[in-house]
C-alpha cells in the first residue's frame, strides 16, 4: 500500500481504518509552486440539484467487495464507502462521531460499549439495519482470519435491544469508536453475509447511497442512487444528490490526469507529485478544480519483515537504515523535501515525538553491516514493490544505496491485492510500502501490536513483538486522556528507532482532482449536520457531491 506507499495502503479490511482531508469552498488560488497545496476550486452559484453521474478514477482495483472478508486498500474504500455506511465518521477536528450509529456509550473501565442505532434505517434490499444485523456483520469480521485479527480486543458482540448493540472487551478500549470509522466498521446486510460464493463478495449490500449495478473487474465499478437512501440535507433533500456513480481503475497517475483532462472521468485521487503539479497547473488554468488533503496520511517507507533473515538481525536493519539516503528518493519522486519522514506522524501532529531518528550515515552503515557478513557471511535479500512506475524507480534507487554498502538486493514488483497478502503472510523480506493514516493512533495498533506479529496470517506486518511497544500501545488505547496517550506513543515510536522495522521516507500527499462542473465533493456532513471531514488518504464519500448544470 508509497499510500499507499505504494499502495500498500492498507490491508485488508483493517486497512480500511483511514481517511480524510481538506477542501475549500470558495475560489481560493495557490502559488506557483508545484508543491502547494492551495485548493483551487470553483463556487457554487446555486442550491445542489440533482441527477448526473461521477465517473471516479481509482489508482488500483480491488479483490471484491464485502469488507469482513476482502483486502481493501484505498480504492477499495472507495467503492466500499458507496454501498456501505460505517457506524461512526471523523468530525472536521478529528473525533470520531456516530455515522450510522446514533451514539457509543461506554462503560466506567472501558470494557464494555453499548452503540444505539439510528430508528428507520434500512439495507438497499429493504430489511432493517437493527441490532441483529450489526452484531452479525461485526461478528463475521471477527470471524474471517485477516480481518478478525483488527477485532481481536472485542470478547464478544451480541444484540442487546432492538435497535443497540453490546460490545464487550478483553482489554480496556476508549478509542472503540475512532476503530469503527475503517473497514471493520462499515455494516454488511445479512443477505450478503449469507450469500454463497461468490455473491458474498461480488455483489454486495449495504445501507449506503449508492446500490451496485455491475462490477467488471480491471474495468469498472457501476452504482445507482440507492432511492431509499436514509439520510438527508439540512434542507430536507433526499440524499445522495447523484443517480449514479463509476469508479475505473486506473494504476498510472498521469495517465489518471489525462483521463480527467479529456473528459473521460471527471473525479481521480493521487498521491503523486508530478501529477499534483499538473493538476495544480491545469487547476490554475481554469480547466479543472484540485483540493488537498490536510490531514494525518500515510507515511512512505521501508518496512521489514523482522522474522525471516537476514533482516531478523537488528544489526542489519540499522545498517540498511544508515545505508539510506531518503532525501534521494524525495528527489526522484518529485517528493516536496518539507515531506521528509523521521516518524509515522508529522512533525505539527499532537502525537509527535523526536525519537532520534537518523539516516544517510554510509560509512557507519557499511561497517555495521560489515560486522555481521564477518560473523555470518554474505547478506542478500529481496526489496518488493507494487508496478508503479515511481515505486519501481524507487527501489531501483534504494537497491544501489544498499549495495554500495555491501549488501546484495534484488528487486521485483507484485501487483498490489499479493503484495498485500504477502506482507500479512510474512511472504517478504522487505517491502517498499505506504500506510499508517489513522487520525486516532488507536487505529494504527492492529498494525504494531506484537499479539498481532505471529501466526499464517499478521496484521503486524513487521512481525515486530516487543514488551516496551507493547505496553504502550496497551496504555494508549485505554486512556481518553490526551496527555497520557501522547507519552505512550512517544515510547512507540523511540523503541521503533531503536529496533527499526520500518526506514520512513516521506509522508504522502493525497490530492482530489475534479472537473469544473463537480460541487461539493469534499463539504461532507456528519449526519446530526455537523461537518465532517472532507476526507482522507485519498477516500471520499461522494454521498453530497452534486453536478451543477
Amino acid at each position: 500500500m508509497i499510500r499507499r506507499m505504494v499502495s500498500v495502503v492498507a490491508v485488508l479490511a483493517a486497512v480500511a481504518l483511514f481517511a480524510s482531508a481538506c477542501s475549500s469552498s470558495g475560489s481560493s488560488s495557490g502559488g506557483n509552486s508545484a508543491t502547494s497545496t492551495s485548493d483551487i476550486t470553483v463556487k457554487a452559484k446555486g442550491a445542489p440539484t440533482p441527477g448526473g453521474s461521477v465517473k471516479f478514477a481509482l489508482e488500483a482495483e480491488s479483490d471484491g467487495f464485502n469488507p469482513t472478508t476482502n483486502r481493501w486498500a484505498v480504492s477499495g474504500h472507495m467503492v466500499g464507502s458507496a454501498v456501505f455506511d460505517p457506524l461512526s465518521a471523523y468530525d472536521e477536528n478529528g473525533k470520531a462521531q456516530p455515522y450510522l450509529a446514533k451514539s457509543f456509550t461506554p462503560s466506567a473501565d472501558f470494557k464494555s460499549w453499548t452503540i444505539e442505532l439510528r430508528p428507520n434505517v434500512n439495507f438497499s434490499d429493504g430489511t432493517p439495519v437493527n441490532g441483529a444485523a450489526v452484531a452479525k456483520s461485526l461478528n463475521a469480521m471477527k470471524k474471517d482470519a485477516l480481518v478478525g485479527i483488527a477485532l481481536v480486543n472485542i470478547a464478544s458482540v451480541v444484540a442487546s435491544g432492538p435497535l443497540s448493540v453490546t460490545v464487550s472487551m478483553i482489554d480496556p478500549d476508549a478509542s472503540l469508536p475512532a476503530e469503527l470509522t475503517t473497514q471493520v466498521g462499515y455494516v454488511v446486510s445479512p443477505a450478503q453475509l449469507d450469500a454463497a460464493p461468490p455473491a458474498n463478495t461480488r455483489s454486495p449490500i449495504g445501507s449506503g447511497p449508492f446500490i451496485q449495478k455491475e462490477w467488471v473487474p480491471d474495468n469498472h465499478w457501476s452504482g445507482t442512487k440507492n432511492p431509499n437512501y436514509w439520510r438527508s440535507d439540512a434542507k430536507g433533500n433526499k440524499l445522495p444528490y447523484l443517480d449514479s456513480v463509476e469508479f475505473r481503475p486506473i494504476t498510472d497517475p498521469q495517465n489518471r490526469v489525462n483521463a480527467l483532462l479529456a473528459g473521460d472521468v471527471n473525479m481521480i485521487h493521487t498521491t503523486d507529485f508530478p501529477a499534483m503539479a499538473k493538476l495544480r497547473s491545469e487547476a490554475q488554468s481554469g480547466a479543472v478544480q484540485v483540493v488537498f488533503d490536510q490531514t494525518e496520511t500515510e507515511e512512505s517507507f521501508i518496512i521489514f519483515n523482522t522474522s525471516k533473515s537476514p533482516m531478523d538481525d537488528v544489526r542489519v536493519r540499522e545498517g540498511l537504515k544508515l545505508c539510506t539516503d531518503p532525501a534521494a528518493v524525495l528527489v526522484i519522486n518529485d517528493t516536496p523535501a518539507d515531506r521528509a519522514a523521521d516518524s509515522q506522524f508529522t512533525k505539527d501532529s499532537p502525537w509527535y515525538s523526536d525519537s532520534g531518528f537518523k539516516t544517510n550515515d554510509p560509512a557507519a552503515g557499511k561497517a555495521l553491516i560489515a560486522k555481521v557478513i564477518a560473523e555470518k557471511g554474505p547478506i542478500s535479500l529481496s526489496l518488493t514493490t507494487t508496478p508503479v512506475p515511481a515505486n519501481v524507480n524507487t527501489t531501483a534507487l534504494i537497491k544501489q544505496q544498499w549495495e554500495a554498502c555491501g549488501v546484495s538486493v534484488t528487486t521485483t514488483t507484485t501487483e498490489q491485492s499479493k503484495f498485500i497478502l504477502d506482507l500479512a503472510t510474512g511472504n517478504y523480506q522487505a517491502d517498499l510500502s505506504r500506510q499508517f493514516s489513522g487520525t486516532d493512533p488507536a487505529v494504527d495498533y492492529v498494525w504494531w501490536t506484537g499479539k498481532n506479529a505471529t501466526g499464517p496470517l499478521a496484521l503486524n506486518f513487521a512481525r515486530l513483538n516487543d514488551p516496551e511497544i507493547n505496553a504502550a500501545l496497551d496504555k494508549g488505547r485505554a486512556s481518553p486522556d490526551v496527555a497520557i496517550r501522547k507519552d505512550a506513543y512517544a515510547t512507540v515510536q523511540k523503541r521503533q528507532t531503536a529496533l527499526v522495522p520500518y526506514i520512513w521516507l516521506a509522508h504522502s500527499q493525497w490530492a482530489l482532482g475534479a472537473a469544473k462542473n463537480i460541487r461539493d465533493f469534499t463539504s461532507m456532513t456528519l449526519p446530526d449536520g455537523a461537518k465532517a471531514q472532507p476526507f482522507q488518504g485519498g477516500i471520499v464519500k461522494l454521498t453530497e457531491t452534486w453536478i451543477e448544470k
